[in-house]
């Protein structure tokens, strides 16, 4: 937990230092979905994160993310660089990059890795000026098992957020 706290502070940091042009807060619910060969097991808890907004142009957008997610089988900190493009005025259509890291005994030993490279796709819908609401549905690319027998690990995530710009 003090690892977290300290990750989290210093990423406050970093991102309020740095010329972003919006500064927020999110949270919600994760449905994490475990899938293996023939096997599938989905868990419901929850995130919270800080992400920040750079405009491209009128259209165009990128928002990083840090965000930490919690449910029963898996606790997972992730990195996010998700590219935005607005449909309409409080409309847009997101995609991009989600890299998570399996904290915990989750996936413990050699035959399996805590990386976890999802590309994710959602929408977003500005409420106003500061309040965010979004949808985003995350796909794993890369498979956490890594040992010599034939079999897949992996972890697709499901997330609603509300998040507050400041």
């Amino acid at each position: 937990m003090k690892k977290l706290l300290l990750t989290a502070a210093i990423a406050v940091f970093t991102l309020s230092s740095v010329n972003a042009q919006q500064i927020g807060v999110l949270g919600g619910i994760t449905s994490l979905q475990f899938a293996g060969d023939g096997d599938s097991d989905s868990e419901t808890g929850f995130h919270l994160g800080i992400f920040t907004e750079f405009d491209l142009s009128d259209t165009y957008s990128i928002q990083p993310e840090l965000t930490y997610s919690s449910v029963d089988e898996a606790d997972i900190m992730s990195v996010n660089g998700i590219f935005k493009m607005s449909v309409s005025d409080n409309f847009n259509l997101q995609a991009g990059p989600q890299i998570g890291f399996v904290l915990g005994d989750t996936y413990d030993g050699d035959d399996f890795t805590k990386l976890n490279f999802q590309l994710a796709f959602g929408a977003g819908f500005d409420i106003s000026d500061n309040l965010i609401a979004q949808i985003r549905y995350g796909v794993q690319l890369n498979n956490h098992y890594t040992g010599d027998a034939d079999f897949n690990s992996k972890v697709n995530a499901l997330s609603v957020s509300l998040g507050y710009r400041f």
